[in-house]
């Protein structure tokens, strides 16, 4: 149960910690960008979009492992909190790439 709190409590502060104002520090990948580079990622609606992802992440995390903990039992509880990011996070990384309109090996 300590595994689940602590990770979904992870992705909900993730959420709030990532802003407009800092995403030039906190954001991997946009960090390591040239400013041309950043001129062409959309991060006004990426920002949002990131927010509303891990919120949803952290809270359907600790709504489904708490879950299945309780019915089923702690070790399907376990799985899912490690299988259910695993799984969800290619929509992240496609959806996000909307908002990135550099040119590149995966655009």
């Amino acid at each position: 149960m300590i595994a689940i709190v602590i990770l979904s409590l992870c992705y909900i502060v993730v959420a709030f910690l990532v802003t407009e104002k800092n995403a030039e520090q906190t954001l991997s990948g946009y960090n390591t960008m040239s400013e041309e580079e950043c001129k062409r990622v959309d991060i006004r609606t990426y920002i949002p979009f990131f927010k509303r992802f891990h919120l949803f992440l952290g809270i359907s995390s600790f709504i489904g492992g708490t879950m299945i903990l309780y019915f089923i039992n702690e070790h399907w509880g376990i799985l899912f909190t490690i299988f259910y990011p695993l799984v969800i996070y290619p929509y992240f990384i496609w959806k996000g790439k909307k908002s990135d309109n550099n040119t590149g090996l995966f655009h």
